[in-house]
């Protein structure tokens, strides 16, 4: 068997899964729930802005979650008028963050953030306490090397873009049981993956950003097919770092080095090019994380630090009023969204 091959197969992988889990304990030796959530401030000592906003998920309640990587912090946003709250502070120990960046929410809710810097993953609830913390820095199975997509399907099992292991790694219950590719220019092989997405029927797809590539395995993890390549023409990427899945099938890709976000059915071909590079409404800088929801999809304009929404009607940007933020997730904030600078669609094709 070669050594790819039995690495698939979980191996000895499998049983180093454990090495990387962190149990939360009190000083008298039960389970805890460590929090994550700001500690109070007074009034005026704190705003929330995006400082460079990363991946974007959304939570069982309709809220948008953002990871603002440059803020160590994870950012919840409503189009509604309740307010804007987040959680998170710089730091390695447990509950806190190091630049992270992808996120996604798991069927029970649970918000599983990469908290890539610290190379591992850590698991909140809706309240912002800690759950779980998987992985610790490494190659071994269950290790990560700055790691920054994740997903999570229907049944609970979790994807991540182990980026620079050049790797998917899945878990199951938290313990892993299988690793896709390593680093290589092969058809099953990755140079620095950035996001990951699994169909209903079991489909997994790879964002292979240094090749340019979606990859598609089967739910066997063999690989099926690929689409893209590395250019700026139309159905082409650059470093791309963000891909989401649509109800209707369709694949949604932050094209980041050329400033677009691009659209594919599920077999690969393009539908749509959106976007050029600029500031202005419909333009991004380094876009780099997408979200769909209903008919709308949300990019993360990383370089413009902002949330844009392509609507029916075009685009709308998020723009979240500074107020005074005085405490924790969901209380006492002073922050709330709004949606403004609507413009007209840009450059779809």
């Amino acid at each position: 068997m070669k050594r790819r091959d039995f690495i698939k197969s979980v191996g000895m992988a499998g049983t180093c899964s454990l090495m990387g889990m962190v149990a939360l304990q009190r000083s008298d030796g039960s389970r805890a729930e460590a929090s994550a959530i700001n500690e109070s401030k007074r009034p005026g000592q704190q705003t929330i802005a995006l400082n460079g906003p990363f991946d974007l998920a959304f939570d069982h309640s309709g809220g948008l979650l953002v990871t603002d990587s440059p803020g160590y912090r994870i950012v919840r946003l409503e189009a509604t008028d309740q307010p804007a709250v987040s959680f998170g502070k710089p730091g390695s120990i447990v509950g806190r963050l190091n630049f992270p960046r992808g996120i996604a929410v798991g069927p029970d809710g649970l918000i599983f953030v990469v908290d890539s810097n610290n190379c591992r993953v850590q698991v909140f609830d809706a309240n912002g306490s800690v759950k779980r913390v998987i992985g610790s820095i490494g190659s071994i199975g269950g290790t990560f090397a700055t790691p920054q997509g994740i997903c999570v399907d229907g049944n609970g099992k979790i994807f991540v873009a182990d980026t620079r292991n050049h790797r998917i790694q899945i878990f199951v219950h938290y313990d892993l049981v299988a690793v896709i590719g390593d680093l290589g220019d092969g058809e099953d092989q990755f140079r620095l993956p950035t996001a990951c997405a699994v169909r209903p029927d079991g489909e997994i797809l790879v964002l292979d950003s240094k090749h340019g590539m979606i990859k598609v395995f089967g739910e066997d993890l063999k690989f099926k097919f690929s689409f893209g390549g590395v250019g700026n023409n139309p159905g082409m990427l650059n470093m791309p770092q963000g891909m989401a899945l649509c109800s209707d099938g369709a694949v949604w890709i932050a094209d980041t080095g050329n400033h677009r976000v691009q659209k594919f059915g599920s077999d690969g071909k393009l539908l749509s090019v959106v976007g050029k590079n600029g500031s202005g409404v419909g333009e991004f800088n380094n876009p780099t994380g997408i979200a769909c929801r209903e008919e709308n999809i949300y990019v993360a304009d990383n370089g413009n630090r902002r949330i844009q929404v392509r609507t029916r009607n075009g685009f709308e940007v998020l723009a979240i009023q500074k107020h005074n933020f005085e405490g924790p997730w969901g209380k006492k904030s002073r922050v709330r969204l709004t949606d403004n600078l609507r413009g007209d669609m840009l450059h779809e094709s």
